[in-house]
Parts: C-alpha cells; sequence; structure tokens
C-alpha cells in the first residue's frame, strides 16, 4: 500500500469576503468553516481557504506523491506553491490531487485547498438551501493524507475510474457453512517508463490467521500501462457475515518484483456474505429470511456540522445499534466511511444513498447525478454492511431514461447478482416507499421486494394534500405530531412514541423486506426556521422515550461484544402530578410488575390491542386510580425470575448539577482528533432529574485544557432538565477539564469534571504481510 501520512492538523484557515485582507487561523481537521447553529439559522456560504506546509516524511528516489481528502463541500481546487493540482466538484464524495515530482526532493512545498459552499444548481444536492430539509455545512470535513505510492503500485478505486474496477474489489461468488468462493478483482497501475514484471498474491485473513491464498505470477504492465486481474479463493469452513455476527476478514493483496521483493501491497476488509431481495423470501442473509427494524440517519452533529471525526462517528453507530435497529438509510446522500466501518463491526445493514432532494437538473446536474453513482460504489463496494444502493434522487420527479441510467450504472460498476438498487420510484431492483405515500398494503410488482424507506413522523405532521412548505399550510395539530423536543416533556415524549408503535405495527404488517423510521436523531434544515424534533434522540444524542420503545423490540437474548443489549423494561413517564395515570411501560420481557413507593400494584402481561398486535413486544398500560408522589419501579420477568428493572421518581426541588460526559466508553486513537458532548444535568437532593416545564434558564460552561475547545456559546439552554454544550478536541488531546454553572437568582450551582479518553477505541486494520 501507499504510504499514508495523516495531515489532520498544521493546517490554517480564513474566510475569504468576511472582510478585504482575512487573517489565517490555526485549525485541525475534520473541520467546518463556521460554528452552526442548532435550528440551521445562521448557515454561512461562501469561499474559505486552508493551507498548510507539506513535504514527503522521507524523500524518495522512485514515487508518486497524492493528498488525499475525503470530501470537500462541495467543490473545491488543490494549489501546490501556487499552481492548481486538481480540481472537484461534489460534497460527500473523495478525491485525490496527485502532486507529481513535487515532493521528491524533501523540500517544503505550499498546499492551498480553496474551498466552495455556495448554492450551485449543478451539484447534487443542487437545491437551494432555503428549501432544503437538511444541512450541507462545508470545508474539508473529512480526513486528508498525503500518500506516496512506488512507480508500480495497486490504484485507488476512485481515483482509477475504471468501470468494476481500479483499486481492490471483493465479491462473494459462494457462501455457506462448509465454503466459500471469494473473487478478488486487482488493479495495477505501471508509471514507470519500462515495462514491468511482477506477479500478485491474495491472502485472506482471519484474526490474523491465513485461510485462504492465491497467486498470479508471471504478469507484467506496459510503460505507463495498467493491467485488471482477478484471483479466486476457496475458504473452508468460513465464519459467515451477518447482523449478529458480524465476522470480517483481512484481504492483503501484495504486489511481488522478479527477485520476491515486496514492491506494494493493499489491504481491505471484507465480510463472507450472499444477500438476496425479494417479496417472498424478504431480505435474506445467507439463506437465512431477517425482518430488521432499521432507522434513517443525518450525519450531522450538533455545533460542528459535518466534521465529525472518526470516535464520533463510531459512537453514532453504537447507539443506532443499541436503540434496537440492524438497519439504517444513509439519507439524502454518502455518509463517513468510518460510520460504515462502524456498521461492518457492529452488524448494521446499510441502504447507501446518492446526493438528492426533491430536485432535478439539467445535464450537468444529471452527469453529476451518474459520476456520484459510480465513485459511492467504487468507495464502498467492499462493505459487508452496504446492501442496498439507492440510485435515486429522494422524492423528486425523474424522467425513466434518468431512471434507468443510474440502474444500469449500478449494475456495471458492480456486476453478478449481489447489486441491488432501489429508489422510490418503482424502476430499480427494490422499491422503496414511505408509509405517508400510502399504498403499503396494496402496492404489487411480482417478486420484486418493498422497503419502508420512511415512516413515523410525517403521516402525523402534515397532510400531503395541501401542505406548502413556504407558508406552513396544512401542518397537523401539534400535539398529535412525532416532532416533539425533550422540552416538551412527558405528554409530547408519550404522544412520539405512541404514534411509533402505531406505526411500528402497520409497517410490520406489510410485505415489506426491511423498514426505517425517520429518524434516529433531531436535525437542522434549511427551509424550516426551527431544527426537525422527529428524533427518538435529540440532537445531542439523549434519548427520548420512543428511544426506548425500539430498543425494547429487540429480543432479550440479543446482545452484542462491543455493544449493550439484552432485557429491558422502561417506564415512559416522568411521575409528576402532571402525569398520565395510564403508565405507559415498555419491556422485552414476558411479564411487568410495577411498583409505587414498594407496594405492588399490578403485574402483567404486554397489552396486545389492534394497534400492537404485531410487536415483537407491545407495550404494557397499567392503570393508576390517582397520582401518589414517590417512587415507581418496573421489575421486568422472563421465565418467572426478574430481568430487567428501571425506576422513575418525582423529583424535588432543584438542589445539585451533575456533569456527564457521552463517551459510550469509545476513545480516539491518539493521533485523531474528538468530539463529544457534556451534559449538565438539574437534580434534586436524590440525584433525580428535575424535568418540569417551569425549569427555565441556562447553564454556563467553561473548558480548561489545552487542544480542547467549546463549540458555540458558553450558556446553553436547559431542555428537560438538561443542558448541552459540545468540545471538539485536538489530534493527540486525551483529557480535559468542564466546570459548569447555573443560575437562578439569588443562588447559584457549580459542577465540574476531569476526562480523560477510554481506552477501548477499536484498532485501525492492520498493515498488509
Amino acid at each position: 500500500m501507499p504510504d499514508h501520512l495523516p495531515l489532520l492538523s498544521g493546517w490554517e484557515f480564513r474566510r475569504l469576503g468576511d472582510e478585504p485582507d482575512p487573517a489565517w487561523a490555526p485549525v485541525h481537521l475534520p473541520h467546518s468553516p463556521f460554528d452552526a447553529d442548532l435550528d440551521g439559522r445562521e448557515h454561512w456560504f461562501g469561499l474559505c481557504e486552508y493551507r498548510r506546509i507539506l513535504r514527503a516524511p522521507r524523500p524518495v528516489p522512485q514515487a508518486l506523491h497524492s493528498v488525499a481528502f475525503g470530501a470537500a463541500m462541495h467543490s473545491a481546487k488543490v494549489f501546490l506553491d501556487g499552481t492548481l493540482t486538481a480540481s472537484h466538484a461534489g460534497g460527500y464524495l473523495p478525491f485525490e490531487a496527485f502532486l507529481g515530482e513535487a515532493l521528491l526532493d524533501g523540500r517544503p512545498n505550499e498546499l492551498r485547498v480553496l474551498v466552495d459552499n455556495r448554492e450551485n444548481p449543478d451539484v447534487p444536492p443542487g437545491k437551494p438551501y432555503r428549501e432544503l430539509d437538511f444541512c450541507w455545512y462545508g470545508g474539508l470535513y473529512r480526513e486528508v493524507e498525503l500518500r506516496a505510492y512506488p512507480l508500480l503500485h495497486i490504484t485507488d478505486p476512485v481515483s482509477a475510474g475504471r468501470t468494476a474496477g481500479g483499486g481492490i474489489f471483493v465479491r462473494t461468488l459462494e457462501a455457506s457453512d462448509s465454503g466459500a468462493l471469494l473473487l478478488a478483482s486487482v488493479h495495477v497501475r505501471n508509471r514507470s517508463a519500462s515495462p514491468r514484471a511482477f506477479s500478485l498474491r491474495a491472502t485472506l485473513k482471519d484474526a490474523g490467521n491465513p485461510v485462504a491464498t492465491a497467486t498470479l505470477d508471471a504478469l507484467s504492465a506496459a510503460p505507463d500501462g495498467e493491467l485488471q486481474t482477478q484471483l479466486r479463493l476457496q475458504v473452508p469452513h468460513p465464519r459467515l457475515w451477518n447482523v449478529d455476527t458480524p465476522h470480517l476478514h483481512e484481504l492483503h493483496v501484495e504486489l511481488i518484483g522478479p527477485g520476491g521483493e515486496r514492491i506494494d501491497s493493499e489491504a481491505v476488509r471484507v465480510g463472507i456474505r450472499r444477500i438476496a431481495f425479494s417479496r417472498s423470501g424478504g431480505f435474506q442473509i445467507n439463506g437465512r429470511s431477517l425482518r430488521l427494524r432499521g432507522t434513517n440517519r443525518h450525519q450531522e452533529f450538533p455545533r460542528a456540522g459535518y466534521a465529525m471525526p472518526r470516535a464520533a462517528q463510531v459512537r453514532d453507530a453504537r447507539r443506532i445499534k443499541e436503540a434496537g435497529f440492524d438497519y439504517v438509510r444513509l439519507s439524502h446522500y454518502p455518509q463517513s466511511p468510518a460510520f460504515l466501518d462502524a456498521c461492518d463491526e457492529l452488524g448494521i445493514v446499510v441502504m447507501n444513498s446518492i446526493p438528492g432532494w426533491q430536485f432535478l437538473g439539467g445535464d450537468a446536474f444529471r452527469d453529476a447525478c451518474c459520476q456520484n453513482a459510480r465513485d459511492l460504489i467504487r468507495r464502498d463496494r467492499n462493505h459487508a454492511c452496504v446492501v442496498l444502493w439507492e440510485l435515486s434522487l429522494n422524492e423528486t420527479v425523474m424522467d425513466d431514461a434518468f431512471m434507468a441510467r443510474l440502474h444500469a450504472i449500478g449494475h456495471e460498476e458492480f456486476p453478478g447478482d449481489q447489486m441491488f438498487t432501489c429508489g422510490w420510484i418503482d424502476r430499480y431492483d427494490v422499491f422503496t416507499h414511505s408509509r405517508q405515500h400510502g399504498e403499503l398494503h396494496r402496492w404489487k410488482n411480482g417478486d420484486k421486494a418493498l422497503v419502508v424507506a420512511e415512516y413515523g413522523d410525517w403521516e402525523f405532521y402534515a397532510s400531503n394534500e395541501g401542505f406548502d412548505q413556504a407558508t406552513g399550510a396544512g401542518v397537523l395539530a401539534p400535539w398529535s405530531s412525532s416532532r416533539q423536543s425533550r422540552s416538551n416533556g412527558e405528554r409530547g415524549l408519550r404522544q412520539q412514541a405512541l404514534n411509533h408503535v402505531l406505526a411500528l405495527n402497520d409497517t410490520l404488517s406489510s410485505p415489506a423486506a426491511l423498514d426505517g423510521q425517520w429518524a434516529v436523531f433531531d436535525y437542522a434544515r434549511g427551509y424550516h426556521a426551527d431544527r426537525a424534533t422527529c428524533g427518538i434522540m435529540d440532537i445531542h444524542r439523549i434519548p427520548k422515550f420512543s428511544y426506548h420503545f425500539y430498543r425494547c423490540q429487540r429480543s432479550p437474548d440479543e446482545t452484542g461484544s462491543d455493544w449493550l443489549g439484552g432485557p429491558e423494561v422502561f417506564i415512559a413517564s416522568h411521575w409528576t402530578p402532571a402525569s398520565d395515570l395510564r403508565v405507559l411501560v415498555f419491556s422485552n420481557c414476558d411479564e411487568v410488575a410495577l411498583h409505587l413507593n414498594g407496594t405492588e400494584l399490578a403485574r402483567k402481561r404486554a397489552d396486545t390491542t389492534w394497534m400492537s398486535q404485531h410487536l415483537p413486544h407491545p407495550p404494557f398500560v397499567f392503570e393508576l386510580p390517582r397520582f401518589i408522589p414517590g417512587r415507581l419501579d418496573a421489575i421486568g420477568f422472563l421465565g418467572g425470575q426478574p430481568a430487567a428493572r428501571h425506576h422513575v421518581q418525582t423529583p424535588g426541588p432543584v438542589a445539585r448539577l451533575r456533569l456527564c460526559i457521552d463517551d459510550l466508553g469509545i476513545g480516539a486513537h491518539s493521533d485523531e482528533p474528538d468530539l463529544l458532548v457534556v451534559n449538565a444535568t438539574l437534580c434534586d437532593a436524590h440525584g433525580v432529574l428535575c424535568t418540569v416545564a417551569s425549569l427555565t434558564g441556562s447553564v454556563e460552561f467553561q473548558i480548561a485544557s489545552i487542544g480542547a475547545q467549546r463549540l458555540g456559546p458558553p450558556a446553553s439552554p436547559i431542555e428537560g432538565g438538561i443542558a448541552s454544550t459540545v468540545v471538539r478536541l485536538a489530534s493527540g488531546v486525551a483529557s480535559f477539564s468542564v466546570r459548569a454553572r447555573y443560575v437562578q437568582s439569588p443562588w447559584a450551582m457549580d459542577a465540574s469534571l476531569d476526562w480523560t479518553s477510554p481506552s477501548l477505541a477499536p484498532q485501525p486494520l492492520p498493515a498488509a504481510g
């Protein structure tokens, strides 16, 4: 493989046009050109510039250097010592700037990158921001690295620009417990002025141990030529990849010279699995039919926008798995490879999407969509988690010729029977449909599979007939909506949860192969002044009642080595004088007993009604005669034995401030940045969260560590008894201190916390060899 040098630090940044000669400021990548507000109201658009000194880590007499960008939003020009070396349009996918011989002498060079995030109808999603249902932010918001390739090398799959080729492409032709057959396509390029002879050796490793090998000898590449070839690997008794056993292998490919020397090498992770979609068989992995519950995700993070480092991406994937979901749709654009890596590891299947939302532009826009489709597949084709490719523009009226072109690209780039395109118009391999559009139970098209792309939000929010995005006409009554923030209190959170009970129950009675609720996190948007509060977790990743409903739909015997599952019980109440006396309890246990102040009120099985008969684990409803302050305890029983407990307690007056840093036990690697949420919880004297609606004001945060930066204003509003702030850590920073103060005249409360990064971060892919 080429030498990789991460370029995350040492950058300077400035926004152009804000002032005549803007000053440069030091920054770390991933980076956003502005600190976003939580509702998308202060979105910045314009030109910005990054620069840093670049030199090869060691002089190499024969090498090809490049700078690889994970993404730049959304158009970029790359300059080395003032000379343009690369241009790229498209904000979600990678590109390389090849530097020729500029770094061979070991001298320093100035690298500059000009990035433009202004509206452009030719660059997907293309729609004006003020009409868009999400934000695209800006800047160099993913990782950047310096690469040094030998003259004879294995190429990058996107930069190579070859249909169904470039880099290493691994397909599983056969897979069973007794054996598997893998086909590895390898693309080699020779940039020297003479022909080169070589051989290829592929080794498949399981936990570092070789389990299959293949070799091709007597190969050659012409001067400035290339070769695409294939190796077949027979794997006896493989450990297969599945959502509950997400086993991964490493394929190491070595390029060997005539004298036996290793010239180049590359390693990719693969999961051995075969998938299928049909109406009759549903979704299958390795011949096993699975009806997976899923969700939709936007990749933004509060205050940081899209600039989420690897550790933050991994935490989001784990939150999704622990919420009870084994499937996620990446709405509505390509998301971080680090997130896909985590889905590979956790066993979350993915619908991958090209950028688009309710907009179809002209020829340049259409060509860009097609190139996005090709680059997306080339980047992500080896991920075991990706099972569907949404080569369709979300909720966009598209002509048949355009859809046929995108569908054909999918099968050109990923030949064989393991490519499944999908779209919201029935012109693809799989039909994706949203519950608000109706027809879930009446749609039929032979044995074609149906996937419910979205449910649980829009059908409770607006009437499609008469809805006007600009004026808000047609919006239904707020009390019945699924768009409920935590500040709406128990009544709003309970309504959202009941909406999801009804909606999931309905989708499970449809013939769909997969279904995804909308959405896992609250998010900011362009067309509306307020964020969309339809998430089952808020924008700071704090769970709402609906999170626990979905978490309790998972079987109690399901858990993982890297995520928490098992028996669950949750009381959907704050137990205050305003609480509903029909107490709603979610659980995946057989029975639940409810106690009040130590006295058992009732013990019962789940309530199966018309709105819950299809659920794996319907809610439990307990009718209480009156409100008595104190403590409610729920005990879940499996096989007659206590298996899970949860309690809520009537809060007293605010008496203390408690700090918590939401790291999930996941830390960044030592050379990586991090992004964390700090929560300040207002509690009573017994540590009970104070959620009363009258609790207002804000909490002021101070961060006291070098390399740690608070994003956003120092004071954060209180929502449902919790105030949150975001802290960004530079590469190599593994600890910081935070202080918080809540002032409620005439008194104040303070809290402080010292944080050190956990040592539980997954290890990087081993080097080839």
